[in-house]
């Protein structure tokens, strides 16, 4: 009897310890997808982004265009019909946002932590230096992949947000957070999809980024890497 017993409890014991050796660390997965877009070296000598997507809104044809210099400085801007809409523009400290109806705003301090992570060019190579944590909360399926669900957490534990790597690849698949709006807080996904190569770059070609109530398609148009992106595109007035 006392031989069953201990038995049973041997069983889920190494059954929890397989289960611990098969799930990779945070840092194992970051690894394998910096790895897998480019490797740290490459990405260390990447200076400066500039890309361009199109997309749709209520079926009109837009242009976003997306201008990052590293470490953190970044502009998104939306054109339709050769107008500017809407911009979001990050000095590396601060971010600010507006469009078209106004309704422009500035973040700092705490309320800029998350975006000025996020809008990094590639975060993950700078987690350690900015102290952020990163644990693996198991797999969840995106897109009907098996992918690692990783939270990552900035160092003072003010903001978190939440990133999905394929387990097969390394690549990222979809990034959630929750975001601050003139409405209220709104939790904001985007899916990435179709990375193709770009002089070295991995990156992908498809997104598609929402709140649940509202989705936009966006294709890559252009990427170009190192062409020399200037301070005063990231210039807050």
């Amino acid at each position: 009897m006392k031989k069953a017993i201990l038995t049973l409890l041997i069983v889920p014991a190494l059954a929890l310890s397989a289960l611990a050796q098969s799930t990779p660390s945070a840092e194992e997965v970051i690894d394998k997808y910096l790895t897998a877009i480019g490797g740290k070296d490459f990405l260390a000598k990447v200076t400066d982004l500039d890309v361009q997507l199109s997309t749709e809104m209520q079926g009109n044809p837009m242009v976003v265009m997306l201008k990052q210099k590293a470490p953190n400085k970044f502009s998104r801007v939306m054109v339709a019909n050769g107008m500017e809409v809407f911009k979001m523009t990050s000095d590396g400290t601060k971010i600010a946002s507006g469009g078209m109806r106004g309704g422009n705003r500035v973040l700092e301090g705490k309320d800029a932590q998350l975006g000025l992570i996020q809008g990094m060019l590639f975060p993950e190579l700078h987690f350690a230096e900015l102290g952020v944590k990163s644990t693996v909360e198991g797999t969840e399926k995106i897109a009907g992949k098996e992918a690692y669900k990783v939270k990552h957490t900035t160092s003072d534990g003010a903001a978190s947000w939440t990133d999905f790597y394929d387990t097969a690849t390394g690549l990222k698949v979809q990034s959630s957070s929750i975001q601050k709006t003139p409405r209220g807080e709104m939790e904001q996904s985007i899916q990435y999809a179709n990375y193709k190569d770009f002089k070295g770059l991995k990156y992908p070609t498809s997104l598609s980024q929402g709140n649940g109530q509202f989705q936009m398609e966006m294709t890559v148009d252009k990427v170009k890497v190192n062409d020399g992106v200037k301070d005063s595109e990231f210039v807050i007035k």
